[in-house]
């Protein structure tokens, strides 16, 4: 949910990440969802001055709000990192769910972690394809292991459920196997493409972070670190791999430019050796790329 002008398109941004603030109508706040700040929301566009400011996107707020003017009826309640910043409001929010005081539960991946209520039927899952769409190796893995946790949600008692998964990618292998209760498939694809390009079982990944203040000097400074790797890699005939330096998913986090170099190999910390220090920081077979 984000705050765009509808004259010049300009999107307010985090001034310390550039990164789009988010909308959250607890609060009437702007949130940078990546270091925690939080903006008060322009009356004006601070490009062109406009007063025509508009609200874009689809978050859990207004898919409760979709939910009560469609249902009116039923009783909803929603489970985000607003609420449950909120001391104690998680869990009234989840015994009210279990107590049946709540028809319908909306919430981000928060509500199927370990929610274990007989009387859940039924689960839909909006967006399906986010997930997917992110520049890292695991991206189907985890999109596999929401939506097989979010599906295991219904059904859990003595009455049959149901769930819908909204896609845009019905055939990919990761909905696939939700769909067809076929774990093992997934395993099987998942590992013969990380055999295929050398990742974690069959390899090791050491992934090289740079942080400065000032974006060229961190591109400068990450360039200068993989040509020293790669000359090593080349020395010791180990058979790393360098990539990068790239510019990390969120580049600028916290007033700092990030860039990402990425070691794959049998033994990339070999190459490592001594560890960089300052201003790097070393990940090894990380959870994410990104």
């Amino acid at each position: 949910s984000v705050v765009l002008c509808r004259d010049c398109g300009t999107v307010q941004a985090c001034p310390d990440c550039d990164r789009p603030l988010v909308y959250h109508q607890a609060g009437t706040t702007l949130r940078c969802h990546h270091c925690g700040r939080a903006w008060p929301i322009a009356t004006r566009c601070p490009s062109c001055r406009s007063p025509r400011i508009r609200y874009l996107g689809g978050g859990t707020e207004r898919v409760e709000r979709e939910v009560r003017t469609r249902f009116p009826a039923l009783r909803v309640s929603r489970l985000d990192r607003d609420v449950v910043e909120r001391k104690g409001a998680a869990d009234r929010v989840l015994d009210d769910f279990a107590a049946g005081r709540t028809d319908v539960l909306v919430g981000t991946s928060l509500v199927t972690k370990g929610l274990d209520i007989a009387e859940v039927t039924l689960v839909g899952v909006v967006s399906a394809d986010v997930a997917l769409n992110l520049p890292d190796e695991r991206a189907s893995e985890r999109t596999y292991q929401l939506l097989a946790q979010a599906v295991g949600r219904a059904g859990r008692g003595d009455r049959r459920g149901t769930a819908f998964i909204q896609t845009y990618r019905p055939e990919h292998r990761a909905i696939r196997a939700v769909v067809e209760r076929d774990a093992a498939a997934f395993y099987d694809e998942e590992l013969e493409l990380r055999e295929r390009f050398g990742s974690p079982p069959f390899g090791r990944l050491v992934k090289l972070t740079v942080a400065l203040p000032d974006r060229e000097a961190a591109e400068r400074e990450g360039i200068a670190m993989a040509e020293r790797l790669r000359a090593r890699a080349a020395e010791q005939g180990s058979g790393v791999q360098v990539a990068g330096p790239a510019p990390a998913y969120v580049a600028r986090r916290g007033d700092r430019w990030r860039y990402h170099v990425v070691l794959r190999g049998p033994e990339p910390l070999l190459v490592l050796d001594p560890l960089p220090g300052a201003p790097w920081s070393v990940d090894v077979d990380p959870e994410s790329l990104l």
